[in-house]
């Protein structure tokens, strides 16, 4: 892609989703993700309610620790507890919903019309394959994000600079590992490719156009640097501010998450589209 190409491509990309923003025909994958990702930071976050503490109290032990059941600690463990209690239904759910993502957009570059409820059936055929992808996509970035910080804990241990260079480095990772598989579910889903064939044909085009696929992936993701880095430092937040603000932070994330995903497999697919055609 030249240069003016490139730069017209992702001006035209972005002004057409920003107008998407408000298409409601788009919206309904996105979400589904989001309601789940609220009703989490609701559990987790009202853990002794009466309907709630019986099975929540235990699964925050579980994911979070034994000083989860302490105030203000439970608030402070919020976006951690959040985060890994979101895997399991991010693996059963997210992946056919993108996958519905993904041709409800392919209907939009195209001027044309899909329901959401005959996108999430043509996905759930593939919803195997699916899963699969999820799972390995998954596991190489919680096994990135486990063992990196404990690699550099050290060596960032008492220095904001350093534990920011850190996170900013661990986020530059996951969008690596992310760009090198973005564009498997959009080959399962609107080419006769197979797995394997779809994993290859998204490392080619990964190659093939490594700094344009970045740019896709990462340019979106910077608006939650700043929103993560603070999340990785409650306990700042509690001795400075309310601890309460940590659930309104919490419900932030998640609501950038969702923007960003909408951004993300928006501009993915245009792209996808525009390269495959080549």
């Amino acid at each position: 892609m030249r240069l003016l190409e490139g730069i017209n491509f992702f001006l035209s990309t972005y002004g057409r989703l920003v107008v998407g923003l408000f298409n409601i025909r788009l919206w309904p994958p996105f979400l589904i993700v989001l309601l789940v990702m609220l009703a989490l930071i609701f559990a987790a976050a009202n853990m002794w309610s009466g309907l709630l503490s019986g099975f929540m109290v235990p699964l925050m032990k579980l994911v979070a620790t034994e000083n989860v059941v302490h105030y203000p600690q439970h608030l402070a463990l919020l976006p951690l507890a959040f985060e890994r209690m979101n895997l399991v239904p991010s693996l059963l759910i997210e992946s056919v919903v993108t996958a519905a993502a993904v041709l409800m957009f392919v209907a939009f570059w195209q001027r044309e019309r899909i329901s959401f409820s005959e996108s999430l059936r043509v996905a759930f055929r593939q919803y195997h394959k699916l899963l699969i992808v999820w799972i390995l996509v998954f596991i190489l970035i919680y096994l990135l994000f486990m063992w990196l910080p404990e690699l550099f804990s050290d060596w960032a241990k008492g220095s904001p600079r350093r534990i920011a260079a850190l996170s900013v480095g661990m986020q530059g990772l996951s969008v690596l590992l992310r760009s090198l598989f973005i564009y498997v579910i959009p080959f399962l889903i609107l080419t006769d490719r197979g797995l394997g064939g779809s994993f290859t044909g998204s490392f080619r085009i990964f190659f093939s156009n490594f700094f344009t696929t970045l740019f896709l992936v990462g340019l979106p993701q910077v608006v939650l640097l700043p929103l993560i880095y603070a999340l990785q430092n409650t306990g700042t937040i509690i001795t400075k501010f309310n601890p309460e603000v940590l659930i309104w932070m919490t419900v932030l994330l998640a609501f950038l998450l969702t923007v960003v995903n909408f951004f993300t497999t928006g501009a993915v697919v245009r792209f996808f589209m525009q390269t495959v055609e080549e």
